[in-house]
């Protein structure tokens, strides 16, 4: 099994755990022998939610046991500063602030919401609509 297969292999064992815990998977990665978790929930993530997080999903791990060989298991949040991927995300915070990069031009401003297939931006008073497939990267503002 390569890697690609086996991220979608504990993506599909770990994110209904998840989300019977009430937090969303919102990346997984496996670079070298650590298996990262970001997770969020509504209100943030906390220390004490990483711990609890690692520990049942650990022993959901070591029972299935999907990751041949020994790796480390990490669990954290987004950050202040996370990044925005998808349309659900965009929606989900609109209201504050971002830095959208494009290959033209770099905005700052407060998301207003989606219309059609571009992120309305609020950047100084002005809205400026971003095409979402134009945007190279985009995070929260803090």
């Amino acid at each position: 099994m390569n890697a690609a297969e086996m991220i979608e292999q504990v993506k599909a064992m770990v994110s209904p755990e998840l989300a019977m815990m009430g937090y969303e998977l919102i990346a997984i990665d496996f670079p070298g022998n650590t298996l990262r978790l970001t997770i969020d929930k509504p209100g943030g993530v906390s220390l004490a939610d990483c711990v609890a997080v690692n520990r049942r999903i650990g022993l959901l791990l070591d029972t299935q046991d999907p990751i041949q060989g020994s790796y480390r298991l990490e669990v954290s949040s987004p950050g202040l500063n996370r990044r925005l991927k998808s349309t659900k995300e965009f929606e989900y915070f609109s209201g504050r602030k971002v830095k959208v990069q494009t290959k033209e031009n770099i905005f700052r401003g407060v998301i207003k919401g989606l219309h059609g297939d571009a992120v309305i931006l609020d950047v100084d008073g002005a809205e400026i609509p971003v095409v979402l497939k134009d945007i190279t990267k985009a995070n929260l503002d803090f």
